[in-house]
């Protein structure tokens, strides 16, 4: 893998700042220093001055981010992030991101692999989230928001809906989305004119959100947990795979 990524999920610092320390020279591999950003293995002896790294062992943890927190882990602009609720160990990060006012299910790791393919589009990963909309939206709303509508940001909106309740204030569903575009769930109610107004994710692919930790609280995902997530990836890895050769052999 590239030199960058490597010294990321040695828990080095971020990605980027990784590749600060390969151009200023601060990074050698097998005794010589490289300014390139080139491909190395565990087999490699890697050091950022001077000092060997390797890889950290990976762990898995489920966090119900309360609102009012941005997912980055430094803040020019002084914000509350999560990592000031956060007392782990390991330099984890978030697989993907949640809005500040959105709360719920927030996946963390040191495992780069791993996030990098739930976040891919083509392994299409569900998120289904619980929302609160201050008003009734009608069946042909669904049906357009089902096969996507074009969003004035630039991109298409695509999501599964299903109401759970309506009373006479508000109504409350259930969305699925399969890649997680900024704010695209907000941006798409409140371009059909209905803002949301409580958004909460309950899901992540197979991983669905411990009723027992409150906001604020996390855990270490168990072994089964993360067995199906690492299990998951590769099943629609290979599913894809399969569709892919049907179609260039059915021509």
């Amino acid at each position: 893998m590239r030199i960058q990524k490597y010294l990321r999920m040695c828990g080095i610092t971020s990605r980027r700042k990784s590749e600060m320390l390969v151009k200023s020279g601060k990074v050698s591999v097998n005794g010589f220093v490289t300014y390139d950003y080139i491909d190395v293995s565990s087999e490699d002896d890697v050091r950022v001055e001077g000092k060997k790294v390797s890889f950290k062992s990976k762990v898995y943890y489920m966090f119900n981010k309360p609102r009012g927190y941005i997912t980055t882990k430094n803040d020019p602009q002084g914000r509350k992030t999560i990592f000031d609720l956060l007392n782990i160990e390991c330099d984890v990060f978030p697989i993907g991101r949640l809005d500040t006012d959105t709360e719920g299910l927030l996946l963390l790791t040191n495992d780069g692999d791993l996030a990098q393919k739930l976040l891919h589009p083509r392994y299409e990963v569900p998120r289904i989230y619980e929302a609160v909309i201050n008003s009734q939206i009608d069946n042909g709303q669904i049906e357009d928001l089902k096969g996507g509508i074009s969003l004035p940001y630039g991109y298409t909106a695509k999501m599964k809906v299903k109401i759970l309740s309506v009373d006479d204030k508000s109504t409350k569903i259930r969305i699925e989305i399969k890649e997680g575009k900024k704010r695209e769930i907000r941006r798409a109610f409140k371009f059909l004119g209905h803002p949301i107004v409580s958004l909460k994710r309950i899901s992540f692919g197979p991983i669905k959100i411990d009723s027992h930790l409150k906001a604020g609280e996390y855990r270490m995902l168990n072994d089964f947990e993360i067995k199906q997530l690492i299990e998951y990836v590769k099943t629609e890895n290979e599913t894809q795979n399969g569709s892919h050769r049907k179609t260039v052999e059915g021509g």
